[in-house]
């Protein structure tokens, strides 16, 4: 159904800009991974312009072809079906002929094929992925999707790569892509992140695409009825990303999934290096380069880290032990959590129809767990725990005990997750 209203709808169109790094996909043997970034950055910049008004129709370039139509087959209804699952709007996609001509008198590089690459976002999870896929797989390169007005993130994660990537011989390949704007939540940063990658996919022709997202990310429920979640690697948008891809490079490609069915501690768990974990990024607030300590992102990272062991980042608040700083994303996870392991039948549908359309049950009482297990160790220890949360604990304690939760801090200790790779 169409978000749409009486307004005027307006039309949309987008072509790349012309950049001097994007001359190594303007050959024309390299025109498929020119289009991969076209389509891309188009549909991200879609949803941006959603915000303002309505769009009825999009017209996006196509580079190279002279009857654009025969070389997407099927593409326009694939972005539109996106569209319409994401944004809930109906969007009529159309393609034009473009010529493109990049700001560079350079010869296009020649490069060694590379059989994996793996998305890099500066995070815990692809942090830990790319270092597993490495230890795993042998040879994989990273791709970092640089947004224009991160700075802070683009600074940081050159400071990883430095760091950690190169000391074990893990090149990081940066794509430039549209800023993300300070309005709202981008959802189809995944799909940006993943069709930008086709890219570097066809240029090193690669086959498999490495997507390092945890579960409970994955197959993020909701905690209230109009709880907004995120879907930048919802099961469909990755599909659709999957789609989209093969259509642009005309032949079939991987996209592996290897912390799907685990858990951030279980990830923090089994992730080489753990000391570069410290140099990673989870806050939604990534313009300042801090960790707030209250967004969702810092709380599941902060309880992940604790119920792991693992040795975390400074946060500017605590809201585990500060009843001043904000606990509505903390009391809304732990709410859920309790419920996963002392309710779970009774739940509303909207907080368990993701879980069961899946089959993460198990996935997401051991993420429950997890949680509970890291307040099970600050309140073990000593450490203060705000009454509200302390109560919760209490409560749950009374009716599982602490048993369970000390298994799972063993269970955790001994790293014995094993990734889909």
């Amino acid at each position: 159904m169409s978000r749409k209203s009486n307004r005027t709808v307006a039309a949309f169109s987008y072509e790349l800009p012309k950049r001097k790094d994007y001359s190594v996909f303007s050959s024309s043997r390299n025109l498929r991974a020119l289009n991969a970034l076209a389509v891309a950055n188009a549909v991200f910049e879609i949803e941006k312009a959603t915000r303002d008004k309505p769009i009825g129709k999009a017209l996006l370039a196509a580079y190279g072809s002279k009857n654009p139509r025969t070389d997407f087959p099927g593409l326009d209804s694939l972005i539109h079906d996106l569209l319409v699952f994401v944004l809930a709007d109906d969007i009529e996609i159309g393609f034009r002929r473009k010529k493109f001509k990049a700001d560079s008198r350079e010869e296009p590089s020649v490069f060694e094929p590379v059989e994996n690459l793996c998305l890099f976002s500066g995070g815990v999870d692809s942090y830990a992925g790319l270092l597993t896929a490495k230890r795993t797989l042998g040879a994989v390169e990273g791709i970092f999707c640089a947004h224009s007005d991160q700075s802070k993130m683009i600074h940081i994660v050159r400071h990883i790569q430095e760091a950690t990537l190169a000391n074990i011989g893990v090149t990081l390949r940066k794509l430039n892509v549209p800023s993300i704007g300070a309005r709202g939540y981008a959802q189809l940063r995944g799909f940006l992140y993943m069709v930008s990658a086709a890219a570097w996919m066809h240029v090193l022709q690669a086959h498999r695409l490495i997507v390092t997202e945890c579960g409970p990310t994955m197959y993020q429920p909701s905690f209230s009825p109009l709880d907004s979640i995120t879907m930048t690697t919802h099961p469909v948008v990755v599909r659709f990303s999957k789609y989209v891809i093969e259509v642009l490079l005309g032949r079939e490609i991987e996209i592996l999934l290897p912390f799907e069915n685990l858990t951030k501690a279980e990830v923090m768990a089994i992730s080489p290096e753990k000391d570069g974990l410290r140099l990673t990024h989870s806050c939604i607030s990534q313009r300042f380069g801090k960790h707030d300590g209250t967004c969702y992102g810092c709380v599941i990272r902060r309880l992940a880290a604790l119920a792991s062991g693992v040795e975390d980042v400074t946060y500017d608040r605590n809201p585990i032990e500060d009843e001043a700083a904000n606990d509505g994303n903390l009391f809304s996870l732990l709410a859920y959590c309790y419920d996963i392991l002392t309710n779970y039948q009774g739940m509303e549908s909207y907080e368990i129809e993701t879980v069961e359309a899946y089959g993460k049950r198990d996935l997401f009482q051991r993420f429950a767990l997890d949680n509970f297990a890291a307040l099970h160790r600050l309140v073990s220890g000593g450490y203060r725990v705000q009454s509200s949360i302390q109560r919760m604990y209490a409560s749950l304690t009374a009716k599982i005990g602490t048993g369970v939760l000390e298994t799972r801090i063993v269970e955790l200790a001994g790293g014995g997750f094993v990734p889909a790779l």
